[in-house]
C-alpha cells in the first residue's frame, strides 16, 4: 500500500505482480508490518475503550444517576467529549509503539526488523522524549476521529436500543 502511494507503481496489479516476483510472499509480510501494527493496535484499542468506559461512567452515567436523568438523554456533546478525551489518552499512552512502528515500517534494515533494536537505537539517539515524536500530529488526528466515533458509537446504542436490551436480560 505504502509503495503504491508513493507512486513506485502506476496500479495495484503492477505492486502486485512486481513484488510477488521479485520477493515472493515476504514482500506483503515485511519485517516490522503486521506484527507491530498488532503490537500498537491492540494495547491503544485496550487503553481507548477502558478509559471511554471508564469516563462514560463517571461523567454521563453517574451524573444521570444523581440527577434521575435516563443516560440515553444527555445531550450528544457528551458522547463526543467523552470519546475523544478516550481517544487522546489512547494515542497519548501507546504513543511509543507508534514511534517503533513507523521506524520499523519506514526503515526495516537500518533496524534488521527487530523491535528490541529499534528500541534500544532510538532510546540512544533521542532519550526517552523520542518516542514521543509525532505525538502532536497523532492527537490532532485521533482525538477528533474518536469524538466521531463514539458520538455514533453511542447514537447506534441508542437507535438499536442496546442498553436497554442489556438491562432487561439482567432481569
Amino acid at each position: 500500500k505504502q509503495k503504491l502511494q508513493t507512486g513506485m507503481y502506476t496500479s495495484t496489479w503492477e505492486a502486485l505482480h512486481t513484488m510477488a516476483s521479485q520477493q515472493g510472499w515476504r514482500a506483503f509480510f515485511p519485517m516490522g508490518g503486521v506484527s507491530i501494527q498488532m503490537i500498537r493496535d491492540i494495547p491503544y484499542a485496550m487503553v481507548t475503550l477502558l478509559s471511554y468506559e471508564y469516563l462514560r461512567d463517571t461523567f454521563i452515567h453517574n451524573h444521570h444517576q444523581n440527577n434521575t436523568h435516563h443516560p440515553h438523554n444527555n445531550p450528544v456533546w457528551k458522547d463526543m467529549v467523552v470519546g475523544a478525551t478516550a481517544g487522546g489518552i489512547g494515542s497519548y499512552v501507546t504513543n511509543p509503539m507508534d514511534v517503533i512502528k513507523t521506524r520499523l515500517q519506514t526503515d526495516p534494515q537500518r533496524y534488521k526488523g527487530q523491535i528490541k533494536t529499534c528500541f534500544a537505537m532510538t532510546l540512544e539517539e533521542g532519550g526517552p522524549m523520542a518516542f514521543l515524536r509525532g505525538s502532536i500530529p497523532r492527537l490532532l488526528h485521533k482525538i477528533p476521529a474518536n469524538g466521531c466515533f463514539f458520538l455514533f458509537y453511542e447514537f447506534f446504542r441508542r437507535v438499536l436500543r442496546v442498553e436497554e436490551e442489556r438491562v432487561q436480560v439482567r432481569k
